[in-house]
């Protein structure tokens, strides 16, 4: 835990800018401590409103739980305002930097109108922060700095003829959409990352290391708890979506190239088969497409292995939730939540975009299964590390660095 360190004044006030992210504990880190004067976003589920919730008890189970996952009980719908139509619209890759910015631009108004300083996620600060000028800005760059997963993408020589079709990533960006985005850090006067990983990428972007607050993810302990171990045949599992800066094609040409008797990969993604890269090798796993909650806890906690080969990854919260359903982790170190990782204990961690270290790595695990079993007692013990109410301390330090930052 964070302790000793600078906290806010408590008639500050903050404006947060953000989608669903993090279950909404960047707002509710806020409003537990009476600073929160509003949060905007594209779209939040007002289900502590009685007609919003007999609607919603009236939807068809997967519909139903979507909307519950942009709800949460800790932060009332009075804080909220949506902006459905940037919900709708961003939808569309090819317009999705406009309305992020025409998001950013409203919370910055909003700001400036109630004196408050700003929170703001990237991709949507850039039009936040202008807005906002003369007032505390902090970014939550939870995402490595463009310019270096643009690097890393061109550098990656596997499998080059898999595209992702319409997908967008920063290879893919209009130039004026990277410039924005790698400029953004630049007008915040304090950047929260999850990790050392991003850190570094922000510093090499040009960014003070004073400046930047390092905040690890947590994870809902109540919620993601271990189960009864596997005894069938071995089973690995991916969780994320199948494009390349998560590393999924090193994952299943490993897995082709192994070829294991008695053993199953599972891909969870809400991508369906359509996916080039899934495609290719679509005989050698299983696919689970857009799971709930509940039904992706039940394959964390079938898991032998979760496996996070990332390129380039700020963070990984498919990390902590699997190591509370006690699940080991087999993590590239390009992933920034492999720094919780210890070697041989809870997880294992390899060097990024090395095929031949992952075909060692997963042909290791398989043929010691009882030492998998014997790692999920600690892993479940690591988890217990990093529960929310962390992440929200640490959010809140750091917000409180950034009023002197801006008043120094």
């Amino acid at each position: 835990m964070l302790t000793g360190e600078l906290t806010t004044h408590r008639e500050e006030q903050w404006v947060v800018a953000a989608g669903a992210r993090d279950s909404y504990q960047l707002p509710i880190a806020l409003h537990e401590a009476d600073l929160l004067r509003a949060f905007l976003t594209d779209f939040y589920a007002p289900l502590d409103c009685r007609a919003a919730g007999f609607v919603c008890s009236l939807l068809p189970r997967t519909l139903a739980d979507k909307f519950k996952r942009r709800y949460s009980s800790e932060l009332p719908s009075r804080l909220v305002t949506s902006r459905p139509g940037v919900f709708l619209k961003t939808r569309n890759h090819a317009q999705w930097m406009e309305y992020n910015q025409m998001l950013g631009e409203r919370a910055g108004e909003v700001a400036a109108n109630y004196g408050c300083g700003i929170v703001s996620y990237a991709h949507v600060a850039t039009g936040a922060f202008e807005k906002a000028a003369g007032l505390p800005k902090v970014l939550v760059q939870m995402q490595p700095h463009p310019a270096s997963v643009r690097n890393t993408l061109r550098e990656d020589e596997l499998l080059p003829d898999l595209q992702e079709g319409e997908t967008t990533n920063e290879l893919r960006w209009p130039q004026s959409v990277f410039d924005t985005l790698c400029h953004e850090p630049q007008l915040a006067d304090r950047s929260i990352v999850a990790s050392n990983y991003t850190r570094r990428t922000l510093m090499a972007g040009g960014i003070d290391d004073e400046s930047i607050t390092v905040v690890p993810y947590g994870v809902d302990l109540d919620f993601f708890t271990p189960g009864s171990p596997n005894m069938g045949a071995f089973r690995l599992l991916f969780v994320g979506q199948p494009v390349r800066q998560k590393g999924l094609h090193y994952l299943l040409e490993a897995w082709n190239r192994l070829k294991l008797p008695n053993a199953e990969l599972h891909v969870v993604a809400r991508s369906g088969r359509s996916n080039a890269v899934l495609s290719r090798y679509s005989d050698k796993f299983i696919f689970h497409e857009d799971l709930d909650w509940t039904s992706l806890r039940e394959e964390y906690r079938r898991a032998d292995l979760v496996c996070l080969p990332s390129l380039s990854e700020g963070f990984g919260l498919v990390t902590l939730e699997s190591l509370a359903c006690g699940t080991p982790v087999l993590a590239s170190d390009a992933a920034g939540s492999s720094e919780l990782l210890e070697q041989g204990q809870d997880g294992f961690v390899i060097p990024a975009a090395d095929l031949p270290s992952l075909v060692v790595a997963l042909e290791s695990a398989y043929s010691d299964r009882p030492r998998l079993r014997e790692m999920r007692a600690a892993a479940r013990r690591k988890a217990e590390r990093f529960p929310w109410s962390r992440f929200r301390e640490g959010i809140r330090v750091a917000v409180g660095r950034a009023v002197l930052t801006a008043t120094s």
